[in-house]
C-alpha cells in the first residue's frame, strides 16, 4: 500500500470516529393529567405528573442552578400538590396548587420538549393553601404545544429535597 493510499485510509477512518451522531436530550411531554377549570380530574391521567420524583438526571438538576437567593426561614415541610389546572388551557395560564405544612422554598422551571428551560420562578411559600398563576404567552408558548413544569421544594441545609414534574398543554 503506498503511503498517499494508507493516509487517506487513517484520514477516513478519523474522520469516521470524530462524526458520531448526537441525538438532542429530550424529554417526553406527550402525556398530560387533563383537569377542568376548577382542577377536576376529567379524562386521561399520566401517573408520572404532579408526584414526587427519586431522581432527576443531571440535565433536569441543572434547570435550578441559579443565583443564590435568600431562603432564610424555609423549613423543611410536609407537601402535597394537585395536578396543574385547567389542562389543556386556552387562557394561557395554568394554576399550580399545593399544602405546605410550614414555611419552606419552592422553585419552578418550565421547558419544552428538549429541555429548553423557558420560565423559572421561586417562591417562599406560606404554611397551608398555596397556588401559584404560571402564564405561558403567546410569543414564548407556540399553541398546540407540551410543556414541563419541573418543581423542587427547597430549605437552606436541604437543597430539592422534594422535586417533581408535570406535562401541561397549551391550545388555541
Amino acid at each position: 500500500m503506498s503511503r498517499g493510499s494508507l493516509f487517506l485510509l487513517l484520514l477516513f477512518a478519523l474522520l469516521c470516529t470524530t462524526c458520531s451522531k448526537t441525538t438532542p436530550f429530550t424529554i417526553d411531554v406527550s402525556a398530560i393529567t387533563t383537569t377542568d377549570a376548577l382542577g377536576v380530574p376529567t379524562g386521561s391521567t399520566d401517573p408520572s405528573d404532579w408526584a414526587f420524583d427519586a431522581t432527576w438526571s443531571e440535565s433536569e438538576k441543572a434547570l435550578f442552578r441559579t443565583d443564590p437567593v435568600d431562603m432564610s426561614g424555609s423549613e423543611v415541610a410536609t407537601v402535597t400538590i394537585q395536578p396543574a389546572y385547567p389542562n389543556p388551557t386556552t387562557i394561557r395560564q395554568v394554576t399550580l396548587q399545593f399544602t405546605c405544612s410550614v414555611v419552606t422554598f419552592i422553585r419552578i422551571a418550565v421547558v419544552d420538549a428538549q429541555l429548553n428551560k423557558k420560565a423559572f420562578y421561586q417562591f417562599k411559600t406560606d404554611p397551608g393553601l398555596n397556588a401559584l398563576i404560571i402564564p405561558f404567552s403567546e410569543m414564548n408558548y407556540p399553541a398546540n404545544t407540551n410543556y414541563r413544569i419541573y418543581y423542587s421544594f427547597d430549605t437552606p441545609a436541604q437543597s430539592m429535597y422534594l422535586k417533581g414534574h408535570g406535562d401541561i398543554r397549551i391550545n388555541n
